[in-house]
């Protein structure tokens, strides 16, 4: 019964939110979602790190990142790293990127528990902890599409930049050289990134009746606030 609830909610986040907000607040659970979200997390690191010559990645990591390395330096970094089985390398990538995502939507749920405790909606952490999880679901489907472009083409020297078809910075086909890592992320955003910040944002108001202004205001703040300091860091 709780495996068919859960595919039931599944389905509804997608196909009638509302009905999944209501079944998420009064039985938040989160397991499914979040083995979704880590299953799919892992699958697109091992997916690249099989296809891509790791050799070449690293070299462009390293330019990206040490510009202070001489080119000998680098090619010995290089070499080192290219001796490393990209198995071990998509594993990395898959408990990192695990890691950041449970620990970004906990931290998300953490916030909303303390606007909770401010405002007195009664809202639990468990419940804004399986709300964030299930409204992060969208992303799957970008990290399908992601997958798809990794599998069919030539991604042996496919840059991160571009292993998301769906990213606003492919589908706008904008130029990131000269770019920061900071504008390089927020051009790497992609459509269903924004289908969760909104369902975030109706079942926030779901939850506590709230408008969808104040809602809006409310989820939005979080990121606003990171987007405002990024850019500051860019600015300086």
């Amino acid at each position: 019964m709780a495996e068919s609830s859960a595919l039931t909610t599944a389905t509804n986040i997608i196909a009638s939110p509302n009905e999944a907000f209501a079944s998420i607040k009064t039985h938040p659970t989160i397991w499914l979602p979040l083995l979704l979200l880590i299953v799919g997390y892992s699958a697109i690191s091992m997916t690249y790190m099989n296809s891509v010559d790791i050799g070449w990645f690293v070299d462009q990591q390293l330019q990206a990142s040490t510009a202070d390395l001489t080119d000998e330096q680098r090619e010995q970094a290089t070499a080192r790293a290219a001796s490393i089985s990209p198995m071990v390398l998509g594993a990395i990538g898959s408990v990192t990127g695990s890691i950041v995502i449970v620990l970004w939507l906990f931290l998300y749920s953490l916030y909303l528990t303390g606007v909770s405790f401010a405002t007195n909606d009664g809202v639990k952490l468990k419940q804004w902890f399986a709300l964030m999880t299930w409204c992060a679901l969208p992303i799957l489907l970008g990290i399908i599409a992601q997958i798809v472009n990794v599998e069919f083409r030539d991604a042996r020297f496919l840059a991160q930049d571009e292993i998301n078809p769906l990213s606003f910075r492919n589908l706008l086909s904008i130029d990131t050289a000269g770019l920061n890592a900071f504008q390089r992320v927020l051009l790497g955003i992609d459509p269903t990134t924004l289908w969760s910040l909104i369902l975030s944002i109706f079942g926030y108001q779901f939850f506590t009746n709230r408008s969808v202004g104040t809602s809006a205001t409310i989820v939005l703040a979080p990121v606003v606030l990171i987007v405002a300091i990024g850019v500051l860091i860019t600015l300086l």
